[in-house]
């Protein structure tokens, strides 16, 4: 029965390239809308700044790991958003003395991070103060 089944699972196969050539056309239209579609949904809801701004702290937090406090700024550009993203560097017990920074962060109209720099960094008990 092994080499019975071997040889079953090419003609299968071949069939299914045969019957499912549009298959596999739907599958290659699928993963292209797919490639295609990820930098479209962000442009059609970019007109809601919360969806602009949870889509930028969920980036963010890919790009550099630490987990996001809050977002302090949020203003409109010539080629897309500058947000002002306020991230813990370093938690501590108590929290008043973690350690926090200020990140800048560039979206282009699509909603997607195009530049991203630190600024200050602060212990949470010193707002306003640099470390």
């Amino acid at each position: 029965m092994a080499k019975s089944s071997a040889p079953n699972k090419p003609e299968r196969a071949a069939k299914s390239e045969e019957v499912g050539s549009g298959a596999s056309e739907l599958q290659r239209s699928t993963n292209s809308t797919t490639v295609t579609s990820r930098p479209a949904e962000p442009a059609a809801t970019a007109r809601r700044p919360i969806d602009l701004i949870e889509g930028a702290k969920r980036q963010l937090k890919e790009l550099i790991d630490y987990p996001v406090d809050g977002v302090s700024g949020f203003n409109r550009t010539d080629d897309g958003w500058k947000l002002s993203i306020t991230v813990v560097e370093l938690s501590r017990i108590p929290s008043s003395t973690d350690v926090l920074a200020e990140y800048v962060v560039g979206l282009n109209e699509a909603g997607d991070i195009v530049d991203y720099s630190r600024g200050r960094r602060y212990f949470r008990d010193q707002v306003g103060e640099p470390l």
